[in-house]
């Protein structure tokens, strides 16, 4: 017997309805999560390299569980939603750089 628990995880109280993002899209196909890892200035103007820290694995309250290795679990990190800078259909930008990101380890 299959149990369905989307009614009790809708009225829990931690979804946010203002919150533009269609976070089961971002769990459910895993979409990876990048950070501010260097900024290179050409022609003074300035060009914001990435880095994959991993990919989304679930919401919780105000943060997202991101998680480094699908297989073999690298790092866990639990991010305040307020860091996302921008995302698309296929990641998600943060606003933490490399030095910030180890507060945010579990």
């Amino acid at each position: 017997m299959m149990i369905d628990h989307s009614a009790a995880i809708e009225n829990d109280g931690t979804k946010n309805t203002n919150d533009p993002f269609d976070w089961n899209y971002y769990t459910f196909y895993r979409i990876p999560v990048i950070i501010n890892d260097k900024i290179i200035s050409t022609d003074g103007m300035s060009t914001v390299i990435g880095r994959k820290i991993g990919r989304v694995f679930a919401e919780y309250k105000d943060n997202l569980v991101v998680i480094d290795g699908e297989n073999k679990k690298d790092r866990e990190y639990l991010i305040p939603k307020r860091k996302i800078d921008h995302s698309d259909k296929k990641q998600i930008f943060l606003n933490i750089s490399n030095d910030s990101l180890k507060e945010f380890e579990f």
